[in-house]
């Protein structure tokens, strides 16, 4: 019974470490229980055995150097650390398409892969925040060899505590609990920010964009959107009415309502939904008794500014209303 309860429980204790390796010891799981159950051979579970402990070598290699040995699933403050793969990274800076003039912070940023990376291929400047005070000795000794010491900049403290309101992108491999504690404050960033995370979703917020890199690996892009949240007043739609714009926004999404007479000078409430913010830019389609309308605009200085249909001829002001 020892046994049986072993073979189940050994999977999900080693998939909590990577999930790089959740397949491998769901085989070797059912394969151990299958044996426990005398319906196979024991050659079988050998060889799944011999293969997972090669997979699993990796956890004695260093990926430090002479001065700080660096293990795979090193304990951390929330998390163990694990290796971001090279080409992962630029694939990562790829879809948040990094250009020299962004800000790039990393948060947990390890052994400081990701803005070395990114110093080296966009010659942006980037910052690495780190709990683990050897990690961030490491990526200063990274950044040293790599010859980009003079673009970054690692430094020891609290995700959840150290500002990096200044980023422009903003890279995580942290989990997704703990990309959900930070979703509050990192949707109160500038609007347009790109945010990228490697493997791990952000509970409610739906990613913006995501790419399966390769089996059992995906990234996420989210874009922070600005804040239009509420009622506005429009104006400049057509035959010069004046309407009131409620919209209910959700993260990148919204809908709302155009309270209106438009077209007919009959008051009317007309709904909407599907709307899409993309960092300041902001659309969404709505119909009134004849036409159809798609607005197409942005969130500048507290104002929302756009036009009809792609027409420059129709274009449309919302304000906030005066109290």
């Amino acid at each position: 019974m020892i046994c049986s309860r072993l073979a189940v429980k050994l999977p999900q204790i080693i998939c909590k470490l990577h999930p790089m390796i959740s397949a491998m010891t769901l085989i070797l799981g059912v394969a151990l229980t299958m044996v426990v159950l005398h319906k196979t051979r024991a050659p079988l579970l050998l060889g799944l055995t011999a293969l997972l402990l090669s997979l699993l070598g990796c956890t004695s290699t260093n990926y430090g150097d002479d001065q700080f040995q660096l293990r795979m699933a090193t304990h951390g403050k929330d998390i163990m650390w694990m290796p971001t793969k090279v080409e992962t990274t630029h694939e990562m800076l790829t879809l948040a398409g990094v250009r020299s003039t962004d800000i790039l912070y990393d948060l947990g940023s390890g052994d400081g892969v990701i803005p070395i990376e990114a110093a080296k291929l966009y010659g942006v400047r980037a910052y690495g925040i780190e709990y683990n005070p050897n990690l961030v000795a490491l990526s200063i000794r990274n950044a040293q060899r790599a010859k980009v010491h003079n673009l970054v900049n690692f430094k020891q403290g609290d995700i959840f505590v150290e500002d990096f309101s200044q980023a422009t992108v903003l890279t995580l491999f942290l989990g997704e609990s703990l990309n959900t504690r930070l979703m509050p404050t990192i949707l109160k960033m500038k609007p347009g920010t790109r945010v990228v995370s490697n493997t791990f979703r952000m509970e409610s917020w739906i990613a913006d964009r995501e790419i399966k890199t390769r089996p059992g690996e995906t990234i996420y892009l989210w874009i922070v959107p600005a804040n239009i949240d509420g009622l506005w007043v429009m104006s400049g739609l057509p035959k010069g009415d004046t309407a009131n714009l409620v919209i209910r926004q959700k993260k990148q999404l919204f809908d709302g309502s155009i309270d209106t007479s438009m077209m007919s000078h009959a008051r009317r409430t007309i709904y909407f939904e599907d709307g899409r913010i993309t960092g300041q830019h902001i659309e969404f389609a709505f119909k009134d008794s004849q036409n159809s309308y798609i607005f197409k605009g942005q969130m500048s200085a507290g104002q929302l500014t756009g036009i009809l249909n792609n027409d420059p001829k129709l274009p449309v002001i919302a304000n906030r209303p005066r109290r």
